[in-house]
């Protein structure tokens, strides 16, 4: 694409995140003096999705539905390139509040918000690659402390005999470095070895995936956004080739992982959605309400993808989950 294309598609994009903030504030706004939250989410899928539910029914919770709150949304739909555009945009529509959902997408608005733009995160792995180990005065928000160890656990219980762990990761996605480094760490000391596969687009995952059939025993699915996004399409190499894929999510369960110790990604978001109505009832700085960590400890299984594996799980683990899908 020349120079001029990649101006005239940048301004096209632009008007189009315009007018998707002029048409959700339009359809909102009934009086001006209401508290506007702008949700900015990174792309649609189960976790994401779970975490903007959450969002709402939290703020509604604590009153602010209807017309006592004024939303904008705006999805990026994955689109990396765009997040610092997507950010100036939103923030120079001067929200009340802004909300950004995942890491990419916090790092982008953090980029771009001014020292005084309060900032509630929801759904960040890591609150230091969002700069939370400075605690600034305007952000605080809500991490999903993915439980690694725990599913790392899991696989060698469900599988014993297993001796590499595939993992299909976005290393442009800070939050998925952070993961592939903890389980890492996991593994060393364990009989255990990772064998990485790199993509930088959902485009990429389901020849990613194919790349590991006959390199891994079991298929890893971490807090990586890409691949979530994508995540029918390594489902489907993985049934294909009969590889067992443990997850971090009960989303990605329901779509057909075998298992996941899950965060609840709908807790999640209604804690971020119960810090915004702190800071919408008081005024007060986000930086000194305390950020929020929901960890992963509910083990959800998919009984069905056990049966068309063939692997019959142990009583000792069904006993233990809290969502047993048929």
């Amino acid at each position: 694409m020349n120079r001029n294309r990649q101006i005239l598609l940048a301004v096209a994009i632009s008007a189009l995140i315009g007018f998707a903030i002029w048409l959700v504030v339009g359809r909102n706004s009934t009086h001006s003096d209401v508290p506007t939250v702008a949700i900015f989410n990174l792309v649609s899928h189960p976790i994401l999705d779970a975490s903007v539910d959450g969002i709402k029914e939290g703020l509604a919770e604590r009153g602010y539905s209807g017309e006592r709150v004024r939303f904008i949304e705006v999805n990026a739909n994955g689109q990396m390139e765009m997040l610092n555009a997507f950010a100036q945009e939103m923030l120079a529509s001067d929200p009340t509040v802004i909300v950004p959902v995942s890491t990419p997408v916090t790092q982008a608005v953090v980029a771009s918000a001014g020292p005084d733009q309060p900032i509630v995160f929801s759904t960040v792995t890591n609150p230091a690659d969002v700069g939370m180990d400075g605690r600034s005065n305007n952000m605080t928000g809500v991490s999903d402390a993915v439980n690694y160890e725990a599913n790392i656990n899991l696989i060698q219980e469900l599988f014993p005999d297993a001796r590499t762990v595939g993992i299909v990761y976005n290393p442009g996605e800070r939050n998925s470095q952070f993961g592939v480094e903890r389980v890492s760490e996991l593994v060393a000391p364990r009989e255990l070895t990772l064998v990485l596969v790199t993509v930088s687009g959902s485009g990429e995952v389901g020849d990613a995936a194919r790349s590991l059939v006959g390199q891994a025993d079991v298929i890893y699915v971490g807090s990586d956004n890409t691949v979530v996004s994508a995540l029918d399409a390594l489902l489907s190499v993985a049934r294909e080739s009969r590889i067992p894929v443990i997850a971090s999510d009960a989303g990605s369960v329901e779509k057909g992982a075998l298992a996941a110790i899950s965060v609840d990604y709908e807790r999640v978001g209604r804690e971020a959605g119960y810090l915004v109505a702190k800071v919408l009832d008081s005024g007060v700085a986000p930086g000194r309400l305390e950020p929020v960590v929901v960890s992963g400890d509910a083990l959800i299984l998919n009984l069905g993808t056990a049966s068309a594996l063939g692997l019959q799980v142990p009583d000792s683990i069904r006993g233990r989950s809290v969502l047993t899908l048929p």
